[in-house]
């Protein structure tokens, strides 16, 4: 209903209609009114929320003569026929009306106070004419005002009947799975999401006006929709005004002067109001534990509204909350837009971890990197696997050098000079775009591309990458420089390249702080929390991207070395599980699919004889034929490596005993012919010695001086390898080879010269 709810007690419902009791509603007490909560289906839209129905409505209930300001039957203004009173405003009285004149219309008419009368008579008039242009789906509509001479001016505003924010908090902690659970903080963001929109319409396209007060009593759930329903404190910015203790931003001034900012610290505090989250941040981040194996914040939500979301998505909440209800108005959001993108990234965080399925839109912030961060495991193996066997673990992570410069890239800054060109640049050779923009004038964006480019380029470096750093933030400004997190995000790179990865983590941390609903930052602090060995916080962090995005390869990657590195006995078939993830249309499947093969692979190197061998091995080779026939491996020197390290798997199996020749016979009949596994052992070593010379020859042709020496032991490799001959070793060749080759020097020497008297006999 139009009007402040505050102060408004609707009695008790029949025992027939469902409701949830006693409650105190802004320090009065209160009964929930019944009503019915349909939940929507599953859908990524994040304004969408549930219906709800009052089961009776104020309308409903006949004229309520002994509280109404004038007698039964007479019209105000000769138009407004008054039913009952709604409750109070914030510059007067509210009450249910007859539009007589427009097919009986409800409305909501809106009387100033008689003592307000005289000091306020004019203000009612400007209020009118400042909400004559409010016209926005998400606020009250004001239709008409006058004068009626009993009861003085007089606003009449839409008609809206529903549960206040104050009212859907109450029900919710009370019944949260009427609510669906933990999805209830999902309908938290999408509340957020309209009034913003709402506030956006005020501080953008009526330039210049403030809500001023606003609170969870303020605004109204109606069916399907959302509706600022108190108008009485929309005022130019600056000037005095409404404010509700508990709402109101520090910074407002002692009269309720007050800007835009303040009405998204109020938006904040009305969020985390109805949520339950406290006020503190670093509290719910340390008892938060995002060490705790499954990443729960349940320690840290005793007093959340309803049930905490799993993993990350309740600390992202906290933080995009935290940022809006800062102390100084710098540290805020600047604008609507600006927290509105940041709680849409939340809601697809939440989402995501909640459904199991992806909720993916386009970053505003940070472009997509075409790289996977797989480190060893995303492709075959190096040939100096097989110089040094055991020593280079294929779980290792990239280095922080090579993730430094591999991480996702901030869009360039619409405002910056420069911003057409910086969008236009292709990810080419480092040295050739640092000579291009050598000549362009500079500006934040171009010292913070050089910064990027120095990390990667030869002669560059963390040095150099510093230098440009700085002077992006001599660009900045002191004053703007403190809150610009895109310094962060550099400043946490230049750490990376140093090889400092606790420094970098702290500034992704504050990155993390001050964009709580993009992905970039969570991916970087996976990443350091895994080069820490902090392995419950990195498959936290990594969780949270991946099921977002699926086709970030990078998380994908992390997540599955997260829980190898934590063991037990599924951390192989969960890793596989998080590579399997990565779509077929995502630029990282190839890599994804080469990685669950070679996790198999490396599974079976020390798997005893059991049952479930042979299997596993079929599910090794299935994966293998997929990979080179369906999943894009098409590189022949890259399919000869893993067909070595799948094949080298399956000969370790029959010298271990875990795998006999009865089996061997059958996995090979059941493997993908392409594959030409051989049937027997002859065969499987005459085959593995073949791909132990291919890759000496790879080894040979190669540029890199120390795989001369890995062409040695390939070699030796493929001679050790093969079955038992009269020629076993390529330095030990059989004897009628040896007798071949003295003939043929002899034959070759005799030509050479004619034989004469003194020569000697031939030899025999």
């Amino acid at each position: 209903m139009a009007g402040d709810a505050g102060k408004r007690v609707s009695g008790e419902v029949p025992d027939s209609e469902w409701s949830l009791g006693p409650l105190v509603i802004a320090g009065q007490p209160a009964f929930l009114r019944a009503a019915r909560v349909e939940l929507p289906e599953e859908n990524p839209d994040p304004t969408v929320l549930p219906t709800i129905t009052l089961l009776e409505r104020a309308a409903s209930r006949g004229i309520d003569a002994k509280e109404l300001p004038l007698p039964p039957g007479q019209l105000l203004a000769g138009q407004y026929l008054l039913i009952r009173p709604l409750g109070y405003g914030g510059m007067g009285e509210v009450y249910l009306a007859l539009d007589t004149k427009v097919d009986d219309r409800e409305v909501a008419i809106k009387i100033l106070h008689p003592e307000q009368a005289v000091v306020e008579a004019g203000a009612l008039v400007r209020e009118r004419r400042a909400l004559v242009d409010l016209s926005h789906d998400d606020i009250i509509r004001v239709y008409n005002y006058g004068h009626h001479p009993e009861v003085g001016d007089f606003l009449v505003l839409q008609y809206v009947d529903g549960l206040t924010l104050e009212e859907v908090r109450a029900r919710a902690r009370l019944n949260p799975e009427e609510f669906g659970g933990a999805r209830f903080h999902e309908f938290v963001l999408a509340y957020g999401l309209r009034i913003l929109s709402a506030l956006g319409h005020l501080h953008a396209d009526l330039p210049g006006k403030v809500y001023g007060d606003l609170k969870p009593d303020n605004v109204m759930h109606d069916g399907t929709t959302t509706k600022i329903i108190d108008v009485g404190s929309v005022r130019a910015a600056g000037l005095p005004g409404l404010t509700t203790r508990g709402f109101r931003a520090p910074t407002v001034g002692r009269n309720g002067e007050c800007t835009g900012q303040d009405d998204l610290f109020s938006l904040g505090e009305t969020l985390r109001r109805l949520s339950g989250l406290g006020t503190s941040l670093q509290d719910l981040a340390r008892l938060g534990d995002l060490g705790a194996p499954d990443g729960s914040t349940a320690a840290a939500t005793e007093e959340t509204t309803a049930p905490a979301p799993r993993g990350l998505g309740l600390v992202s909440l906290a933080r995009v909350l935290d940022r809006a209800t800062r102390s100084e108005r710098h540290e805020r959001f600047a604008d609507a837009r600006e927290m509105a993108e940041q709680l849409r990234g939340v809601f697809r965080e939440l989402r995501s971890l909640r459904t199991g399925t992806e909720t993916f839109e386009p970053s505003p912030l940070f472009l997509q990197s075409a790289y996977a961060l797989d480190g060893a495991l995303g492709s075959a193996p190096p040939l100096a696997h097989w110089a040094a066997p055991g020593t280079l673990s294929p779980y290792a992570p990239p280095s922080p050098a090579e993730v430094a410069y591999r991480l996702p890239v901030p869009r360039p800054d619409r405002h910056d000079s420069h911003h057409a060109e910086l969008s236009r640049l292709a990810d080419a050779a480092p040295e050739a775009l640092l000579q291009h923009t050598g000549d362009w004038r500079d500006s934040t964006e171009v010292h913070l591309l050089r910064c990027r480019l120095r990390l990667r380029a030869a002669g560059g470096g963390p040095d150099a990458a510093e230098r440009e750093l700085r002077a992006a933030e001599e660009s900045v400004g002191p004053e703007r420089a403190p809150y610009d997190w895109r310094l962060d995000w550099h400043r946490g790179l230049v750490a990376l390249a140093r090889d400092q990865v606790e420094v970098a983590g702290r500034h992704f941390d504050r990155v993390y702080a001050a964009i709580p609903g993009e992905y970039a930052p969570k991916l970087a602090l996976g990443y350091c929390a895994e080069r820490l060995e902090r392995w419950h916080e990195a498959l936290t962090f990594y969780e949270a991207v991946r099921l977002r995005n699926p086709s970030l390869g990078s998380a994908a990657f992390g997540a599955a070395r997260a829980r190898l590195a934590l063991g037990g006995e599924r951390s192989r078939e969960e890793a596989v599980r998080e590579l399997d993830a990565v779509p077929q249309h995502s630029r990282h499947r190839t890599a994804a699919r080469t990685a669950a093969v070679r996790i198999g692979v490396e599974h079976l190197r020390t798997a005893g004889r059991s049952g479930e061998l042979p299997e596993r091995l079929r599910e090794v080779l299935r994966r293998l034929a997929l990979l080179f026939h369906a999943h894009g491996l098409t590189d022949e020197e890259a399919r000869a490596r893993m067909t070595l390290e799948a094949w080298e798997a399956v000969q370790g199996a029959l010298a271990r005993g875990a795998l006999d020749a009865t089996e061997l016979d059958t996995l090979a009949a059941d493997a993908d012919p392409r594959l030409g596994l051989p049937s027997d052992e002859p065969g499987l070593r005459k085959d593995l010695s073949r791909l132990h010379l291919a890759l000496a020859h790879q080894a040979a042709r190669s540029a890199a001086p120390e795989d001369a020496t890995v062409a040695e032991v390939l070699l030796d490799r493929a001679y050790e390898v093969r079955p038992l001959a009269f020629r076993h070793r390529r330095d030990s060749p059989w004897p009628g080879k040896r007798l071949t080759d003295w003939l043929r020097t002899a034959a070759s020497a005799t030509s050479q010269r004619q034989p004469s008297a003194s020569d000697g006999p031939l030899p025999p």
